[in-house]
């Protein structure tokens, strides 16, 4: 009887540790999937089965955290992937103040402007 309260923390952590935005559809279909199962697991009451279910619900808890690790770690590189070209189009940004800048502190001391080619990254987004 100790293995449902435990199965049970398991399942509200998931739940309750991500918030809902960071959790894709896949997750409320598992977690479904996995509350289906293991409801379908528990024998019907005074029945002649013996507690080998309780096993069978551990091993389907075990299953499903892992399914439920792997949902996450994919999120987690598609998040990944967007973070490095956030940065990249940072450092873009960043190039192209440091440049208009330097424009402008040209202008105000009154001397020419240098302009570069088309090829500068000034003014493309």
């Amino acid at each position: 009887m100790k293995e449902k309260p435990i199965i049970f923390v398991a399942l509200i952590f998931i739940i309750l540790a991500f918030p809902k935005a960071a959790i894709c559809d896949h997750m409320d279909e598992l977690i479904e999937n996995f509350g289906n199962e293991y409801k379908a697991m528990i024998p019907p009451p005074n029945s002649s089965v013996d507690t080998d279910y309780k096993f069978g619900q551990i091993a389907l808890g075990s299953f499903y955290t892992t399914k439920a690790i792997s949902l996450l770690y994919q999120h987690n590189q598609e998040l990944l992937v967007k973070y490095d070209e956030m940065l990249e189009k940072y450092d873009k940004i960043m190039k192209q103040n440091k440049e208009i800048i330097r424009l402008l502190s040209i202008l105000v001391k009154g001397g020419s402007v240098k302009t570069y080619s088309s090829t500068s990254e000034v003014g493309q987004y």
